[in-house]
């Protein structure tokens, strides 16, 4: 809200200074430099001091050929010449017909040697100073053709390729703020400050040029002995474009005039930028804008400026000139940090997408798609820390695609990958660690149920040391089926007799044989609890065959019909085998039966049938275990491996 000024000092001068434009220049625009009256000497003087050399452009043999206007302003035209000598377009600024007072001479020359000492890639080149044929000052200046700042605030499509580049309309214009500070800097470097820095007073040009132009109310901080510039501290009157205006040059209080003074300025011209075009300070009378410029409280922004910008709107238009950036260079880091955080702000919204992608597949989803989004949103997350570290969205986005992550990994049942998202994560959330601990307790039971289950499979797996199954069956086949052959030749030959010493002797050979067989070959036979059961087998038959000879014995049964009936035991221990065991041992079942019903029919020569049968039985079953059926074959199996 507008009140009236407290300080009658400012009240009086706003008058008189608001009556005087009126005077000068009919209604007083709130966008048109007012000049400062103030500390200036004439224009006498100063062209003495310069010594200034007539420069005539209108005589024949002038060294400028003036053809057109190229521009006008409050008291300056500014025309396009030819510079013979160097074959090159010039601007020519010359005062105004109706404005030849010293006044408008003196400005003239004032912005023309501000301009000549601050040779700067952003500034004007100044390339002769002199005087017209009327005695009053011509400046000759490099031609610049393009269009003012302005214009391309009101219409961003006519901002200059180079200058666009590819960027937004913020950000373009920002670039071109950049450039301006740069200007400033350096000018303030030679302790020349501007005063009156606004988009008109830029120059846009079609290579990517920007100048900034009317140093006309430039003041300087240092006294160089020549009276060329008129002293800061001796401001004492209104100087600068109301909309634009710092509240010192409001006040006429030189003395608090300084580098700060053109970063209010930047400020303003970015309040411009951020707004859509509308002027830092606005008023329905001069005289309120003027006294809202010098109380210049801090702007409300919306939701559509950035809060980045707008604090350093604020910053730069503090009222304070201790709270405002201190330097061009100071406001120039500003704004690029902000460039910095809107591309980290861009990756972070970037990657907000693909997270919002990730949350929103469902449980059957693809496990690349998963992945593939995951690492591209954490990817974008990173690289948009790693340009701007206080990215407050980019962390929490980064945190949320790891919560993400872990739960997904959870529900796969994945504890490994789960447990290293929450690794990455500063502080988990209860529930996931939670979730966690119960998946990796639950993983941990199964995999002991896998342990003891393997334990189980590998206790009865067939196909451990089946190999060395079928080398011992080879070689109890050899001591099995010989002795009985060798003790048939020696009876046939009349060497030995049929009877129950020489059966319990051929009993002792045999089973001394198998015992050594094992002995030597214990280590790859006894390979799991399966192999030592068959071995243990293999002994109680023995023991079974032993005890029917025994039992014949006392029954006074024949030798020949107890090795008949161990055969006929034998028979039924593999096909019990075959059953319980081992599916592929029903032949050698067969081998002894065939050996126990032929020795029973004849039984002169079942020493023979013996031999054969055990041998056949013994060698079908090496061949039988060759070869392993399939990994982790456990016995009673009937299905789908009985065919190997």
């Amino acid at each position: 809200m507008t009140t009236a000024p407290t300080n009658p000092r400012l009240e009086e001068m706003w008058t008189t200074i608001i009556s005087r434009e009126e005077t000068l220049h009919g209604e007083v625009d709130a966008g048109r430099t007012i000049l400062s009256r103030s500390a200036l000497e004439s224009f006498e003087r100063q062209t003495a001091v310069g010594l200034l050399p007539k420069i005539n452009p209108a005589g024949e043999d002038s060294e400028f050929v003036v053809s057109r206007t190229l521009g006008r302003g409050g008291m300056g035209i500014v025309r396009l010449a030819r510079q013979n000598s160097l074959w090159r377009d010039v601007a020519i600024k010359t005062v105004l017909p109706d404005e030849t007072g010293s006044q408008a001479a003196q400005d003239l020359l004032r912005e023309s040697w501000v301009t000549g000492m601050l040779e700067h890639p952003n500034i004007v080149p100044v390339h002769a100073l002199g005087l017209d044929e009327g005695g009053f000052p011509m400046l000759v200046m490099k031609r610049v053709e393009g269009i003012s700042w302005e214009t391309a605030l009101n219409n961003p499509d006519l901002i200059p390729a180079p200058l666009r580049a590819g960027r937004d309309d913020l950000e373009a214009h920002l670039q071109i703020l950049l450039q301006l500070t740069n200007a400033l800097h350096f000018a303030h470097k030679h302790g020349i400050i501007h005063c009156d820095l606004k988009p008109e007073n830029v120059m846009l040009g079609a290579f990517g040029e920007v100048y900034l132009l009317d140093w006309g109310i430039a003041v300087s901080l240092a006294d160089d002995g020549t009276g060329r510039l008129p002293l800061a501290r001796n401001v004492d009157d209104i100087s600068g474009t109301p909309a634009f205006i710092a509240p010192e040059l409001a006040g006429g209080e030189g003395e608090h005039i300084g580098p700060w003074t053109d970063t209010y300025l930047l400020g303003s011209v970015l309040h411009t930028i951020i707004t859509g075009g509308e002027p830092r300070h606005k008023g329905d009378t001069v005289f309120s804008l003027l006294f809202n410029a010098y109380q210049s409280d801090p702007v409300e922004y919306g939701d559509d400026v950035p809060a980045e910008l707008g604090e350093i709107c604020n910053r730069a238009t503090a009222k304070s000139t201790s709270r405002r950036y201190q330097s061009a260079e100071e406001f120039r880091d500003a704004i690029v940090a902000f460039l910095q955080h809107r591309d980290s702000q861009r990756l972070s919204d970037d990657g907000e997408k693909r997270l919002a992608e990730l949350q929103g597949l469902g449980p059957d989803a693809d496990l690349t798609t998963v992945d593939r989004l995951f690492t591209e949103c954490r990817f974008a997350f990173e690289q948009a820390l790693s340009i701007w570290p206080e990215n407050r969205s980019a962390r929490a986005g980064r945190l949320a695609a790891l919560e993400t992550m872990a739960a997904i990994e959870i529900d796969r049942r994945d504890a490994s990958a789960a447990s290293r998202h929450l690794e990455d994560h500063p502080s988990p959330p209860p529930e996931l660690s939670s979730d966690l601990e119960a998946l990796e307790a639950d993983l941990q039971r199964e995999a002991e149920e896998n342990r003891k289950n393997e334990a189980i499979r590998r206790s009865v797996d067939l196909d451990l040391a089946s190999p060395q199954r079928a080398k011992m069956s080879f070689f109890l086949g050899l001591l099995f089926g010989g002795v009985p052959f060798i003790n048939h030749a020696l009876i046939e030959a009349g060497i030995a007799t049929m009877s129950f010493p020489a059966y319990f002797t051929q009993f002792a050979v045999i089973f001394t044989g198998a015992a050594l067989v094992v002995f030597f070959m214990r280590e790859r036979l006894l390979k799991n609890a399966i192999n030592a059961r068959i071995i243990t087998s293999i002994f109680v038959i023995l023991i079974g065959a032993l005890i029917v000879r025994v039992v014949g014995f006392f029954l006074g049964l024949s030798p020949a019909g107890c090795i008949a009936m161990e055969n006929a035991l034998f028979s039924f221990a593999m096909f019990m085998m075959a059953v319980s065991l081992d599916r592929r041992l029903w032949p050698a079942g067969l081998a002894f039966l065939a050996g126990a019903i032929g020795g029973s029919i004849q039984l002169e020569s079942i020493l023979f049938w013996d031999g054969a049968s055990n041998a056949a039985a013994l060698w079908l079953i090496a061949l039988a275990w060759r070869k392993p059926r399939g990994e982790h074959t456990l016995p009673f199996t009937l299905g789908a491996r009985d065919d190997h």
